[in-house]
Parts: C-alpha cells; sequence; structure tokens
C-alpha cells in the first residue's frame, strides 16, 4: 500500500497531467454557468445511481455538454451518436468486477456518498479525440476531459478499503482514472481496455467560458 507521500505525490502528477491542454489548440465555449455546482441538475437517466449497477459514476447536467456536441459537429462536420446523457465514470464495470469480490457496490456508494460524491467539483478541460483503426473504417470518440481531484480521491479511499479487506492491491489502480464526459461517437465508445487513454494528451480543443472572448 502506497505511503501518504507517495499519494500526495501521485495527486499533484494526475492534475498537472490533466489540467494541461497542448498550446495552440483552437477553442470551443462552453456554458459555465450551466455546469456550477449550485445550478446543478443531473440528467435524467438517474440509473447511474442504482447500486445494481456494475459500475459507480458522478452524473452531470446534460444541457452544457449537449451545446458542446453540437458545436463540435458543426466545426467537424459530423453528426455523432451520443446516449443523451453526461456523467464521470468514477469505477468502470471491468474495476468492479476485480472489486466485487471483496467490495459490494452497495458499500462503494456508501462510501462515495460519505465523501461527497454528488457534491464533487469539476472543471473542463478540453475536447479530446480518440480513434481506433479498423478494417475499412476509424471509429472514433469525443469527450471533454475534466479535472476532478474528488474522484480521485474515493478511487484512493476504494483501493484502500479493498485491501484492508483482503483484496489484492494489484486487482485495483485508483490511479489509472482519466476522468472524462463522453460527448459522442462515430461507432461506438472507446474505452481504456481498447488501449484509449482519455486525459489532456489526446485534447483537440481547449475549452472557455462563454463569458470569456
Amino acid at each position: 500500500m502506497m505511503h501518504p507521500f507517495h499519494w500526495a505525490l501521485l495527486a499533484l502528477s494526475l492534475s498537472a497531467c490533466a489540467s494541461t491542454a497542448p498550446q495552440g489548440l483552437p477553442s470551443l465555449s462552453y456554458a459555465a454557468d450551466e455546469i456550477q455546482l449550485k445550478n446543478r441538475e443531473v440528467s435524467s437517466d438517474s440509473d447511474h445511481k442504482n447500486e445494481n449497477k456494475s459500475y459507480l459514476s458522478l452524473d452531470l447536467p446534460y444541457a452544457p455538454f449537449e451545446k458542446i456536441r453540437v458545436n463540435l459537429e458543426k466545426q467537424l462536420h459530423l453528426n455523432l451518436k451520443n446516449r443523451g446523457e453526461a456523467h464521470v465514470t468514477v469505477i468502470t464495470p471491468p474495476e468492479f468486477k476485480k472489486l466485487q469480490h471483496k467490495l459490494s457496490m452497495k458499500e462503494i456508494h456508501r462510501l462515495a456518498e460519505k465523501m461527497g460524491l454528488e457534491q464533487s467539483s469539476y472543471t473542463p478541460v478540453c475536447v479530446g479525440k480518440s480513434a481506433l483503426p479498423q478494417e475499412g473504417h476509424t471509429m472514433a470518440t469525443y469527450y471533454v476531459v475534466v479535472d476532478a481531484e474528488n474522484l480521485f480521491n474515493i478511487r484512493k479511499a476504494v483501493y484502500e478499503l479493498f485491501v484492508k479487506k483482503g483484496g489484492k492491491d494489484s486487482d485495483f489502480s485508483p490511479e489509472k482514472f482519466y476522468p472524462h464526459v463522453t460527448l459522442g461517437f462515430t461507432h461506438r465508445d472507446l474505452h481504456f481496455e481498447d488501449g484509449i487513454t482519455k486525459d489532456a494528451s489526446s485534447c483537440i480543443y481547449t475549452l472557455r467560458p462563454e463569458s470569456q472572448k
């Protein structure tokens, strides 16, 4: 198990990676007032909160991310498939498949709620793109990379509880976390298991609040 000093260094490095978009990129605007926590009204897909699900997520207001997607589609001349909702996945289904040997989703939800999951702040960083070549075509997915420190802290706490209850520390890596909000995709969403890393290194547009000119 990592010592507190190592966790602090890891958190700092992850934060720096997530918040630094490449220089010289074009920008898209976003509705900053709609994203603010005090005005948060989550998307209609409330099933993400269901403890019977095989993942943990932070549900977010859909409208501001829909606006980003529509703007992106205009810029790229694309029509993207989308789910009509917005969320940041905190624990993925493949991760929970290993965690469930020692932790139930109810326990994970209880811990996340105690740590203020629903009140977690987040900052949009950029719009990223990841692509995967296939025979005759290329699949692509687009997303908003976000900074979300408390979500990393929740993953750290889940890891520590998992290990405390006898889980193998190699079965879950809290640092392998790339918080993002999926905007849309050409064929299907692409994930870490596809060899995709949705961090600031994949940025194609920076994001600016609408109030900034």
